[in-house]
């Protein structure tokens, strides 16, 4: 068994953790769906499929 074992920390907590007071909930909720960019890129996908076909 290790003698170090990284579940048992105290103190300060891990890199890449932020405390409650500099969490920004909001954050993820402002994000554009996944949908919006899929059909976006769909559209100009379609787009150039037909100037593609056209030409």
């Amino acid at each position: 068994m290790a003698s170090w074992d990284d579940d048992d920390w105290v103190g300060e907590p891990p890199e890449g953790r932020h405390s409650r007071d500099r969490a920004k909930p909001g954050f993820w909720a402002s994000q554009r769906p996944l949908g919006l960019t899929a059909g976006a890129i769909g559209i100009v996908l379609l787009v150039l499929l037909a100037v593609w076909l056209a030409s």
